[in-house]
């Protein structure tokens, strides 16, 4: 299966495609939703989102460093570096 090209206006949604395509694709299944990724509200950084991700795992960044450069080279695709609530646009 292929990585999900549809986008969504909304960040939430948006982000949970990429959940969703993390967990068809990697087996990365865990309970981290969207929402929890951007309640603070700030700017949701690549390494922030790899860590959350790896998190929810039980894996740990520093151990686990293919991982997290896979996870992180998905979020930066879809992004850069970094994604806010306020500077989301497709």
């Amino acid at each position: 299966m292929a990585w999900n090209r549809n986008r969504e206006v909304k960040l939430v949604d948006d982000l949970e495609i990429l959940l969703s395509d993390l967990c068809t694709e990697w087996d990365f299944c865990s309970q981290i939703s969207a929402v929890d990724l951007v309640a603070h509200g700030k700017t949701l950084r690549a390494l922030d989102f790899t860590n959350a991700v790896l998190a929810a795992e039980g894996m740990n960044p520093k151990n686990d460093v293919n991982w997290a450069r896979r996870i992180k080279r998905k979020f930066v695709q879809r992004y850069g570096q970094s994604v806010s609530i306020s500077s989301h646009f497709i």
